[in-house]
């Protein structure tokens, strides 16, 4: 599930103008953070599998989260290419459309993202190519 997560807090962009390759990172985990307390259940929530992943709060998820996917280290923008994705293009428009269309989604289809990966928006495959 780390992996997965690490792979939405890139791909879950919300870009703003000329934004930092950190900033682009930063924002993605910010969308992961604030979906992820919003959509699960109080009894998620107090589960000791949440706390570890997310913390006991949104900005400590935010914390955990900016850390684990080393957004202070990205430099270039390809650098929010990860995981399996390493080693392309990072596509910002395609970002920012990704993270307006998983912010449409309805917790119950933001969260099966997590069980399976296809059920993401279609422009998500375009982040990094």
């Amino acid at each position: 599930m780390r992996k997965f997560l690490f792979s939405v807090a890139v791909l879950a962009l919300s870009a703003v103008g000329c934004a930092s390759p950190e900033a682009v990172c930063e924002a993605g985990v910010d969308q992961v953070c604030e979906r992820q307390f919003e959509c699960q259940s109080a009894a998620a929530k107090e589960s000791e599998g949440f706390k570890s992943a997310f913390g006991t709060s949104v900005e400590d998820c935010k914390t955990r989260l900016y850390t684990a996917n080393n957004c202070a280290a990205r430099k270039e923008d390809n650098d929010n290419c990860t995981g399996s994705n390493a080693g392309k293009t990072f596509d910002l428009g395609a970002a920012s459309d990704c993270s307006k269309a998983r912010a449409k989604l309805a917790c119950a289809d933001y969260l099966a993202q997590f069980q399976d990966p296809t059920k993401s928006p279609a422009v998500c495959a375009q982040v990094c190519k």
